[in-house]
């Protein structure tokens, strides 16, 4: 069952502390959802903070497991922590 899987996900950080959160794209910028940091507890839009958005590669073994994580794409956007 060698296979691969893909992840688009978003790097976002909290306005309040700075703690980096890493969330799945679809809940931060498709469903604009409100985050609640888990060290200061204040709630924040994910899509607001974004640092960015990267497409995550995942390289199966022939049982399903996870041999494998890669940044796939092109070259991930600059940082703007």
């Amino acid at each position: 069952m060698n296979g691969e899987a893909y992840l688009d996900v978003s790097v976002i950080k909290c306005p309040y502390c700075g703690k980096v959160y890493v969330e799945a794209s679809w809940y931060v910028l498709e469903l604009r959802s409100d985050i609640e940091c888990g060290v200061c507890h204040e709630t924040f839009n994910g899509a607001a903070f974004l640092i960015e958005r990267l497409m995550l590669k995942f390289e199966l073994n022939d049982v399903g497991r996870v041999r494998e994580v890669k940044i796939v794409g092109d070259k991930p956007s600059e940082s703007r922590l």
